[in-house]
């Protein structure tokens, strides 16, 4: 379908689900004649929260943008259901709602949440392609705080690099740090890019981060190397932990963890900041 005819596909489609809508479904007194059923483009306007003008451009197909929040406004003042939004989404070409939300994830096995048990108090995590952290230890928390009150979406190691104040702080070198980041999530879901829930986390992010939309322009890959990292943390001070990554058998997601060597002091250091946050 060629954009001239999406564009005329979706005028179609919205002024056919206007003139279904009624006036007293939406608040509106029925007064006056009116030459074709439903509401009138104005009424539309109003309770979508758009200008007439604007509103009529587009159920006169002309190439104007719409946003997500005006197709989501759009699909309240119509009505729409759960399969008209989406299908309302998808002519805007725009990711559908429901898939912006975290895929459902299936449960992770049991030897995998003891072996995050044992890598205590070494921060460790589980990690899904989209970043998603599906699973931690208390040390984790030692990291990047309480990740249980985080809303389910935004639990997920892109947001929490490019959008959490106490995460960027901990770097040495930010840029550095999230340009690796960046390139690693790249080089993972390599062609799963245009997949709708890893399109999704991208646009989302593309708007709630101006360094990530700069950054995922630049179109970097690396592969994963084991390195040591050195964070600043706010009670700890400057330590150095060895960062690995661990692929699940079977599996597509990921066990990273930062690990310290056993009887150092930074291992005892970790050790009694997860005894603090032991219940």
């Amino acid at each position: 379908m060629t954009s001239d005819q999406q564009r005329l596909e979706l005028a179609q489609f919205i002024r056919s689900r206007r003139e279904r809508r009624r006036p007293e479904d939406v608040g509106m007194p029925s007064v006056g004649y009116r030459r074709t059923p439903g509401l009138r483009r104005e009424e539309v306007a109003i309770v979508a929260g758009v200008s007439v003008t604007w509103y009529t451009w587009l159920e006169q197909a002309r190439e104007i943008r719409v946003s997500r929040q005006v197709l989501g406004s759009l699909a309240r003042a119509l009505g729409l259901d759960t399969v008209e939004t989406r299908h309302l989404f998808r002519l805007a070409g725009e990711v559908p709602p429901d898939a912006t939300a975290s895929p459902v994830r299936a449960q992770l096995p049991q030897q995998y949440e003891l072996l995050l048990t044992h890598l205590d108090p070494n921060p460790a995590f589980v990690v899904n392609p989209r970043f998603d952290i599906v699973a931690w230890n208390r040390g984790c928390e030692v990291l990047y705080g309480d990740l249980a009150a985080l809303p389910e979406a935004q639990r997920n190691v892109l947001w929490l690099t490019f959008t959490s104040p106490e995460a960027r702080a901990m770097s040495i070198d930010w840029e550095e740090e999230a340009s690796h980041t960046l390139a690693l999530f790249r080089t993972q879901v390599g062609e799963g890019v245009m997949a709708p829930e890893i399109a999704a986390l991208i646009s989302e992010l593309e708007a709630a981060s101006e360094d990530f939309a700069r950054l995922w322009q630049r179109k970097e890959v690396a592969p994963f190397v084991p390195k040591q990292r050195t964070i600043r943390h706010p009670r700890l001070g400057e330590i150095a932990l060895d960062y690995v990554k661990m692929h699940i058998a079977g599996d597509d997601k990921t066990v990273v963890a930062y690990l310290s060597v056993p009887g150092s002091e930074l291992a005892k250091q970790l050790e009694a900041e997860v005894a603090v946050r032991t219940p």
